[in-house]
């Protein structure tokens, strides 16, 4: 205990109280709520046991706060303990009483306060200096709750938890060996509990929010309006899909001609006069052949002069405006193919002013450009290749997918351009000797082709249907007998279909496979056998669940853009 020094004999000066601090260690619970029931505060710390155990540790066990102590299955906040040197006071105001009146007999009575004062220091100030301090003694821990608390979810009404309660409250051996788990796997209805905990998070972050810098205030037209000055400028350049009826005809809600500065006039003067020479384009086409001070200003002056495919036969091609490629065939030269090369990630993928090759875009089947993967067909320049972009044997209509080529054609055209670069990537370039395989496979005309999609479609719904069922019996094993009877029955047809196959030389294996993997098993281990066998599968893309399975071709078409660069 701390005793009090003599007091100042200055008579000027004037001394303040001195209190004695009793030698007693205090912990302190910073509540987060406002506590008007202490019973009920307790026992949202977990009791009087819990605090008897964070006395015995000096404070260093954590109380674990729980706004519904009785859902053992809330998760609750953590509390932290950190040193602390405060100092616990009492402090004592007396109640104020009624005086009696004259005549009224009986001793004075206590009288409500009034008014209500909202802090301690207000009850002090309208005391009038009567109140009473007393020192109990020093916290030197405190115990806060600072986490965020988890997200919740009530499961007042899960049957499971309810189960879980009446045989593991009591723990009790008997009451233990009565629970038993169902079998989920037969109810596809089955109660998923939720995790313990939703988040792992529970400190909150600092994420300093703030203005963007670059958004500046400015009046124009007497409006107020924001402007972001770092935000990349819109290059308005029309996209148009395949599917599109009608093709953009000239250029909307761009700035004027007049209006553009002489560097912006120059380079739609010179697209105008490479567009004269030729309708369409690649981007890469263009800067190969565009002055380099202007080659920057190209992708903003193109809404000028032309739109551009988003995707089918001249994907990412710049067009004309007013010209439709789809209504004649002399512009099937113009189709772009596109194909996956390795390039340096290091290096820009997309033409500058510091790496243009005026060649880049030309495939001659000799050199690779390997930070160029798309090529028009009119810039193909290998002898063999030009010989079969020059075919006459062409579509009497405009496909969306192959344009005015057969399939089979443009399929040879793509197979040896793939080839070729396959070749040149690995230092062996390919004679036209070695092509020969890819040219001498049958060709189709357009009613074998539709044919042909027409029964790949076919195929596709069946191995479809079939994996659907397959899902469901192994989902539901033996509960229904007309599925298991198709399974079977399909089973034997897919082996007559797969010998059928065979004989016009495709995969005679495809449906073999599933020929093993839907015998039907009769145990439940085998039902888990084949269970897990089908997920290995899965887990090795093996088999798959997706409808819309397309294999018509077997190179590497991007679905990306020419580069990186957008218009």
């Amino acid at each position: 205990m701390s005793t009090a020094p003599a007091p100042s004999t200055s008579k000027n000066i004037p001394s303040a109280p001195w209190i004695t601090v009793p030698d007693k260690k205090i912990i302190c619970i910073e509540h987060p709520a406002i506590i008007r029931n202490v019973e009920k505060g307790i026992a949202t710390l977990g009791g009087e046991e819990a605090l008897q155990k964070l006395a015995a540790s000096n404070g260093n066990m954590a109380l674990h706060l729980r706004f519904r102590p009785e859902d053992p299955m809330q998760a609750p906040i953590e509390s932290r303990s950190v040193p602390t040197k405060n100092l616990l006071l009492k402090i004592t105001i007396p109640k104020r009483r009624r005086k009696r009146k004259s005549g009224e007999s009986g001793a004075s009575t206590t009288k409500p306060e009034e008014p209500k004062y909202d802090s301690l220091l207000e009850r002090i100030q309208a005391s009038n200096d009567n109140y009473k301090v007393e020192a109990i003694g020093m916290i030197d821990k405190t115990v806060r709750f600072r986490d965020m608390a988890n997200f919740q979810w009530n499961l007042s009404r899960s049957a499971f938890v309810e189960k879980l309660k009446d045989k593991f409250g009591d723990a009790t051996y008997e009451k233990i060996q009565e629970f038993q788990l169902s079998d989920m796997r037969a109810d596809p209805n089955s109660e998923i509990l939720p995790p313990p905990l939703f988040s792992n998070t529970v400190i909150p972050h600092t994420y300093n929010f703030r203005q963007n810098p670059a958004v500046k205030r400015a009046l124009i037209d007497g409006k107020t309006k924001l402007l972001n000055f770092q935000a990349a400028p819109k290059t308005l350049t029309p996209m148009v899909h395949i599917s599109i009826a009608d093709i953009p005809e000239k250029p909307t809600n761009i700035p004027s001609y007049e209006s553009l500065d002489s560097l912006h006039k120059e380079c739609v003067d010179n697209l105008r006069a490479l567009f004269d020479q030729r309708p369409i384009w690649t981007r890469r086409a263009l800067y190969n052949n565009f002055p380099k001070h202007l080659q920057t200003l190209v992708r903003f002056a193109m809404a000028h002069v032309a739109y551009m495919w988003r995707a089918g036969p001249w994907r990412d091609t710049c067009v004309l405006y007013g010209l439709d490629p789809r209504n004649d065939p002399k512009y099937r030269i113009y189709q772009s193919v596109f194909f996956q090369i390795e390039t340096n990630k290091s290096r820009p993928s997309y033409p500058t002013h510091h790496n243009i090759n005026e060649a880049s875009h030309i495939f001659d089947g000799k050199r690779l450009i390997r930070d160029g993967r798309c090529f028009q067909l009119c810039d193909v320049t290998d002898p063999l290749l030009v010989q079969i972009i020059n075919t006459e044997s062409l579509r009497k209509s405009c496909d969306p997918t192959d344009g005015w080529y057969r399939h089979s054609t443009l399929t040879k055209i793509k197979s040896i351009m793939k080839a070729k670069i396959q070749g040149i990537a690995i230092g062996k370039p390919l004679t036209d000797a070695d092509c020969l395989p890819i040219l001498e496979q049958e060709s189709e005309d357009e009613e074998q082709e539709a044919e042909r999609k027409r029964k790949d479609e076919r195929d596709r719904e069946m191995r479809a249907e079939k994996r659907r069922k397959a899902v469901r019996y192994f989902r539901h094993p033996g509960e229904n007998t007309a599925v298991e009877e198709s399974v079977a029955g399909e089973e034997a047809q897919d082996g007559e279909a797969g010998e059928a196959v065979g004989e016009d030389g495709e995969e005679e294996d495809a449906d073999g496979e599933w020929d093993e993997e839907l015998e039907l098993p009769q145990t439940q281990g085998e039902v888990d056998g084949k269970v897990k066998e089908m997920m290995a599968m899965l887990g090795r893309g093996d088999i798959g669940f997706d409808d819309d399975l397309d294999d018509e071709e077997d190179f590497d078409v991007l679905g990306g853009d020419e580069d990186d660069g957008d218009y």
